[in-house]
């Protein structure tokens, strides 16, 4: 598993609206049994009037996603399935969306 590669989202419930998962934690801590990830939502499930910086549009898979930093989890690293590709390309995105939910800046 690596920085800003895509999951599926374990939680089969929650697929229809959030299908996917970016991991963001560090390669640091490649060796913990858990991963920190941010839910990839379809666009039209995004919180109404969020800022950009705060939510990215993400692109995967041929469409647009919205990323939900205020959702960010651990799961287990054998609960995430296999990484399906990566989204690296917007990795400022995704940490200015992390450090704007913790700082607000």
């Amino acid at each position: 598993m690596a920085q800003f590669e895509v999951h599926a989202n374990p939680v089969k419930a929650q697929r229809d609206e959030i299908p996917w998962c970016v991991d963001i934690q560090t390669d640091m801590l490649a060796g913990l049994a858990t991963r920190l990830v941010i839910p990839l939502a379809l666009r039209r499930h995004a919180p109404p009037g969020s800022p950009h910086r705060l939510c990215p549009v993400v692109p995967w898979e041929g469409d647009s996603f919205v990323a939900l930093p205020h959702l960010t989890t651990p799961f287990r690293v054998k609960d995430l399935g296999p990484a399906l590709g990566s989204v690296r390309t917007h990795a400022g995105d995704l940490v200015a969306a992390s450090d704007a939910l913790m700082s607000g800046v």
